[in-house]
Protein backbone atom coordinates (compact mmCIF):
# COMPACT_ATOMS: atom_id res chain seq x y z
CA UNK A 1 0.00 0.00 0.00
CA UNK A 2 1.74 3.42 -0.93
CA UNK A 3 1.31 6.58 1.13
CA UNK A 4 -1.51 8.02 -1.16
CA UNK A 5 -3.36 4.88 -0.16
CA UNK A 6 -3.00 5.29 3.62
CA UNK A 7 -3.83 8.87 3.38
CA UNK A 8 -7.33 8.51 1.68
CA UNK A 9 -8.04 5.35 4.72
CA UNK A 10 -7.21 7.88 7.43
CA UNK A 11 -9.07 10.62 5.98
CA UNK A 12 -12.26 7.69 5.28
CA UNK A 13 -11.55 6.83 9.19
CA UNK A 14 -11.94 10.15 10.55
CA UNK A 15 -14.68 11.82 8.31
CA UNK A 16 18.32 23.27 0.70
CA UNK A 17 20.83 22.72 -0.45
CA UNK A 18 23.64 25.17 0.48
CA UNK A 19 24.60 28.38 -1.27
CA UNK A 20 21.54 29.78 -3.35
CA UNK A 21 18.78 26.85 -2.82
CA UNK A 22 17.37 26.25 0.19
CA UNK A 23 18.22 23.15 2.70
CA UNK A 24 15.84 20.39 2.10
CA UNK A 25 11.65 15.68 3.33
CA UNK A 26 7.88 14.71 1.17
CA UNK A 27 3.95 13.69 0.91
CA UNK A 28 0.86 12.47 3.80
CA UNK A 29 1.28 9.11 5.38
CA UNK A 30 3.71 6.18 3.60
CA UNK A 31 4.23 2.92 4.00
CA UNK A 32 6.23 2.94 6.81
CA UNK A 33 8.86 0.29 5.38
CA UNK A 34 9.28 2.84 2.46
CA UNK A 35 12.67 5.50 3.13
CA UNK A 36 11.90 9.10 3.33
CA UNK A 37 15.25 10.39 1.97
CA UNK A 38 16.43 13.82 2.43
CA UNK A 39 19.17 15.99 1.38
CA UNK A 40 22.11 18.55 2.76
CA UNK A 41 21.29 17.77 6.74
CA UNK A 42 22.15 15.57 9.80
CA UNK A 43 19.92 13.64 11.82
CA UNK A 44 20.00 15.38 16.01
CA UNK A 45 18.59 14.88 19.11
CA UNK A 46 15.45 17.55 18.02
CA UNK A 47 15.04 16.19 14.90
CA UNK A 48 14.57 13.42 12.74
CA UNK A 49 17.54 10.45 13.28
CA UNK A 50 19.23 7.92 11.20
CA UNK A 51 22.17 6.27 11.05
CA UNK A 52 21.47 5.32 7.04
CA UNK A 53 22.46 7.17 4.21
CA UNK A 54 22.04 7.25 0.31
CA UNK A 55 25.47 6.33 -1.60
CA UNK A 56 25.12 10.29 -2.71
CA UNK A 57 25.50 10.81 1.20
CA UNK A 58 22.16 11.70 2.08
CA UNK A 59 20.25 10.83 4.61
CA UNK A 60 17.47 8.45 4.79
CA UNK A 61 14.71 8.53 7.10
CA UNK A 62 12.40 5.18 7.91
CA UNK A 63 8.86 5.54 9.63
CA UNK A 64 8.47 1.79 11.61
CA UNK A 65 8.20 3.19 14.75
CA UNK A 66 6.11 5.92 14.47
CA UNK A 67 3.95 6.34 17.40
CA UNK A 68 0.13 7.33 16.27
CA UNK A 69 -0.88 10.38 18.23
CA UNK A 70 -4.34 10.63 17.70
CA UNK A 71 -6.20 13.27 16.31
CA UNK A 72 -5.30 16.87 16.99
CA UNK A 73 -7.61 20.33 15.78
CA UNK A 74 -5.15 22.45 14.51
CA UNK A 75 -4.04 25.30 16.71
CA UNK A 76 -3.85 28.04 14.53
CA UNK A 77 -5.24 28.20 10.48
CA UNK A 78 -4.29 30.14 7.93
CA UNK A 79 -1.07 32.25 9.31
CA UNK A 80 0.34 33.04 6.45
CA UNK A 81 -2.52 32.39 3.76
CA UNK A 82 -2.41 36.25 3.27
CA UNK A 83 0.96 36.18 2.21
CA UNK A 84 1.16 33.06 0.41
CA UNK A 85 -2.05 34.01 -1.54
CA UNK A 86 -0.58 37.33 -2.59
CA UNK A 87 2.25 36.16 -3.92
CA UNK A 88 0.82 33.75 -5.93
CA UNK A 89 -1.49 36.36 -7.33
CA UNK A 90 1.42 38.47 -8.66
CA UNK A 91 2.90 35.43 -9.93
CA UNK A 92 0.65 35.02 -11.93
CA UNK A 93 -2.06 38.17 -12.37
CA UNK A 94 -5.04 37.82 -13.63
CA UNK A 95 -6.02 34.11 -13.00
CA UNK A 96 -9.62 33.03 -11.55
CA UNK A 97 -9.03 32.05 -8.16
CA UNK A 98 -10.47 29.05 -6.22
CA UNK A 99 -9.74 26.92 -3.01
CA UNK A 100 -10.71 23.49 -2.11
CA UNK A 101 -10.92 24.10 1.93
CA UNK A 102 -10.49 21.13 4.25
CA UNK A 103 -13.19 19.88 6.06
CA UNK A 104 -11.42 17.46 8.82
CA UNK A 105 -7.90 18.84 10.00
CA UNK A 106 -5.56 16.79 11.76
CA UNK A 107 -2.75 19.28 13.23
CA UNK A 108 -2.79 21.59 10.82
CA UNK A 109 -5.30 23.15 8.12
CA UNK A 110 -4.38 22.47 4.60
CA UNK A 111 -6.33 24.32 1.76
CA UNK A 112 -5.52 23.72 -2.07
CA UNK A 113 -5.72 26.75 -4.09
CA UNK A 114 -6.29 26.51 -7.48
CA UNK A 115 -6.16 29.26 -10.18
CA UNK A 116 -6.82 28.77 -13.60
CA UNK A 117 -5.24 28.84 -17.20
CA UNK A 118 -5.10 32.22 -19.24
CA UNK A 119 -5.06 32.04 -23.05
CA UNK A 120 -1.76 32.97 -22.77
CA UNK A 121 0.01 30.26 -19.90
CA UNK A 122 -2.71 27.61 -20.45
CA UNK A 123 -1.76 25.36 -17.42
CA UNK A 124 -3.35 25.53 -14.09
CA UNK A 125 -1.09 26.60 -11.12
CA UNK A 126 -2.05 24.26 -7.64
CA UNK A 127 -0.53 25.41 -4.14
CA UNK A 128 -1.20 24.77 -0.65
CA UNK A 129 -1.87 26.99 2.39
CA UNK A 130 -1.92 25.82 6.19
CA UNK A 131 1.11 24.03 5.77
CA UNK A 132 3.07 27.19 6.90
CA UNK A 133 0.78 27.20 10.34
CA UNK A 134 3.07 24.95 12.28
CA UNK A 135 7.17 25.19 12.35
CA UNK A 136 8.80 21.72 10.75
CA UNK A 137 10.77 19.76 13.26
CA UNK A 138 14.60 20.39 11.47
CA UNK A 139 17.41 18.27 12.01
CA UNK A 140 20.73 19.06 14.09
CA UNK A 141 22.88 21.33 12.40
CA UNK A 142 20.08 23.16 10.87
CA UNK A 143 18.04 23.58 13.72
CA UNK A 144 18.75 27.69 13.42
CA UNK A 145 17.78 27.51 9.98
CA UNK A 146 14.69 29.61 10.86
CA UNK A 147 13.97 30.39 7.19
CA UNK A 148 13.49 26.31 6.47
CA UNK A 149 11.00 25.74 9.11
CA UNK A 150 7.81 27.14 7.25
CA UNK A 151 7.01 26.05 3.85
CA UNK A 152 3.82 25.35 1.16
CA UNK A 153 4.14 23.19 -2.25
CA UNK A 154 3.08 24.02 -5.57
CA UNK A 155 2.95 21.92 -8.97
CA UNK A 156 1.71 22.91 -12.15
CA UNK A 157 -1.07 21.18 -14.19
CA UNK A 158 -2.52 21.45 -17.87
CA UNK A 159 -5.19 23.30 -18.89
CA UNK A 160 -7.37 20.17 -20.22
CA UNK A 161 -6.74 19.00 -16.75
CA UNK A 162 -10.47 18.23 -14.89
CA UNK A 163 -9.55 20.14 -11.62
CA UNK A 164 -13.22 20.34 -10.58
CA UNK A 165 -15.52 23.79 -10.06
CA UNK A 166 -15.86 26.06 -6.98
CA UNK A 167 -18.24 24.93 -4.10
CA UNK A 168 -17.80 21.13 -4.94
CA UNK A 169 -15.74 18.95 -2.91
CA UNK A 170 -12.21 17.60 -4.55
CA UNK A 171 -12.87 14.26 -3.51
CA UNK A 172 -15.87 14.16 -6.02
CA UNK A 173 -13.37 14.34 -8.67
CA UNK A 174 -12.65 10.72 -10.06
CA UNK A 175 -9.20 9.53 -8.98
CA UNK A 176 -7.32 10.18 -11.42
CA UNK A 177 -7.80 14.01 -11.48
CA UNK A 178 -7.33 14.15 -8.14
CA UNK A 179 -4.56 12.41 -6.88
CA UNK A 180 -2.20 15.07 -7.56
CA UNK A 181 -4.57 17.41 -5.34
CA UNK A 182 -4.36 13.98 -2.72
CA UNK A 183 -1.01 13.92 -3.21
CA UNK A 184 -0.32 17.74 -2.04
CA UNK A 185 -2.30 17.98 0.72
CA UNK A 186 -0.44 14.51 1.85
CA UNK A 187 2.72 16.41 1.77
CA UNK A 188 2.00 19.60 3.21
CA UNK A 189 0.45 17.30 6.71
CA UNK A 190 3.52 14.76 6.87
CA UNK A 191 6.67 17.01 7.99
CA UNK A 192 4.18 17.63 11.15
CA UNK A 193 2.63 14.27 11.82
CA UNK A 194 5.64 12.28 11.73
CA UNK A 195 7.97 15.36 13.44
CA UNK A 196 10.22 15.80 10.57
CA UNK A 197 10.87 18.17 7.85
CA UNK A 198 10.46 18.98 4.12
CA UNK A 199 13.12 20.55 1.55
CA UNK A 200 14.81 21.16 -1.21
CA UNK A 201 15.77 17.47 -3.31
CA UNK A 202 14.06 15.27 -0.93
CA UNK A 203 12.35 12.04 -2.72
CA UNK A 204 9.87 9.75 -1.33
CA UNK A 205 8.58 6.73 -2.56
CA UNK A 206 5.08 5.79 -3.10
CA UNK A 207 6.04 2.22 -0.91
CA UNK A 208 8.56 0.19 -0.87
CA UNK A 209 7.77 -0.97 -4.26
CA UNK A 210 6.96 2.38 -6.01
CA UNK A 211 3.15 2.26 -6.43
CA UNK A 212 2.17 3.82 -9.39
CA UNK A 213 0.11 7.30 -8.13
CA UNK A 214 -2.56 6.22 -9.77
CA UNK A 215 -3.73 3.67 -12.57
CA UNK A 216 -2.22 4.44 -15.45
CA UNK A 217 0.73 6.70 -14.38
CA UNK A 218 4.08 5.58 -14.09
CA UNK A 219 5.28 7.83 -11.47
CA UNK A 220 5.70 5.93 -8.35
CA UNK A 221 6.71 8.40 -6.01
CA UNK A 222 7.78 12.49 -5.62
CA UNK A 223 10.90 14.74 -6.04
CA UNK A 224 10.84 18.32 -4.27
CA UNK A 225 12.22 21.06 -6.11
CA UNK A 226 13.15 24.69 -5.43
CA UNK A 227 13.18 27.18 -8.58
CA UNK A 228 14.59 29.95 -7.18
CA UNK A 229 13.88 33.00 -5.17
CA UNK A 230 11.06 34.49 -6.89
CA UNK A 231 8.77 31.17 -7.36
CA UNK A 232 11.02 29.28 -4.07
CA UNK A 233 9.91 32.17 -1.38
CA UNK A 234 7.46 34.14 0.12
CA UNK A 235 9.15 37.22 2.13
CA UNK A 236 7.24 38.53 5.07
CA UNK A 237 8.32 41.32 6.41
CA UNK A 238 7.06 41.08 9.96
CA UNK A 239 8.69 37.91 10.16
CA UNK A 240 9.37 34.16 9.54
CA UNK A 241 9.74 34.08 4.99
CA UNK A 242 7.62 31.14 3.45
CA UNK A 243 9.84 28.64 1.33
CA UNK A 244 7.94 26.92 -1.85
CA UNK A 245 8.40 24.00 -3.41
CA UNK A 246 8.01 22.49 -6.79
CA UNK A 247 6.54 19.17 -6.62
CA UNK A 248 7.72 16.80 -9.17
CA UNK A 249 6.13 12.96 -9.17
CA UNK A 250 8.71 10.99 -10.43
CA UNK A 251 9.43 7.75 -11.85
CA UNK A 252 11.34 4.83 -9.55
CA UNK A 253 14.65 5.42 -11.68
CA UNK A 254 14.88 8.96 -11.40
CA UNK A 255 14.14 8.87 -7.41
CA UNK A 256 16.98 6.11 -7.45
CA UNK A 257 19.43 8.10 -9.43
CA UNK A 258 18.80 10.93 -7.48
CA UNK A 259 19.81 8.57 -3.95
CA UNK A 260 23.04 7.46 -5.92
CA UNK A 261 24.11 10.80 -7.70
CA UNK A 262 22.21 13.24 -5.57
CA UNK A 263 19.85 16.15 -6.34
CA UNK A 264 22.83 17.81 -8.88
CA UNK A 265 22.89 14.60 -10.83
CA UNK A 266 19.28 14.61 -11.33
CA UNK A 267 18.96 18.14 -12.38
CA UNK A 268 21.26 17.30 -14.82
CA UNK A 269 19.56 14.63 -16.14
CA UNK A 270 16.27 16.57 -15.80
CA UNK A 271 17.72 19.58 -17.88
CA UNK A 272 19.12 17.61 -20.63
CA UNK A 273 15.94 15.58 -20.89
CA UNK A 274 13.77 18.93 -20.62
CA UNK A 275 11.52 17.99 -17.88
CA UNK A 276 8.09 19.87 -18.14
CA UNK A 277 7.65 22.81 -15.69
CA UNK A 278 3.43 21.55 -16.54
CA UNK A 279 2.42 17.90 -15.13
CA UNK A 280 2.76 15.60 -18.27
CA UNK A 281 1.69 12.05 -17.30
CA UNK A 282 2.94 11.06 -20.55
CA UNK A 283 6.24 12.45 -20.22
CA UNK A 284 9.54 10.07 -20.92
CA UNK A 285 11.40 8.52 -17.74
CA UNK A 286 14.80 10.60 -17.71
CA UNK A 287 16.75 8.19 -16.17
CA UNK A 288 14.84 4.99 -17.61
CA UNK A 289 18.63 4.00 -18.66
CA UNK A 290 19.94 3.51 -14.91
CA UNK A 291 19.37 0.16 -14.14
CA UNK A 292 21.76 -0.22 -10.56
CA UNK A 293 20.59 -2.13 -7.57
CA UNK A 294 20.78 0.37 -4.45
CA UNK A 295 21.94 -1.53 -1.43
Amino acid sequence: MGFLDRFMKKKTEAAGKQGNAPGGAEPGRPDRRAPVEQEESRPGAQGPKTDEYTPGGSPVYRYEDHREEGFQPPVDVGVYAKLVEEHFSQLFPGRGHFVYHEMISDRVHVDVHILRPTEEQNFYVLYTTGMSDLPMTLPEGLENREELKYAELFLFLPGSWNVGEEYVSAKDLPYESYWPINMLKFLARFPHEYHTWLGFGHTMPNGPDYAPMCGGVGFGGVVLDWLGKEYGRVENPEGHDVMLYYVIPAYKQEIEYKLKYGMEGLSKRFSEGELPLVLDIHRPNLCADFTEILD
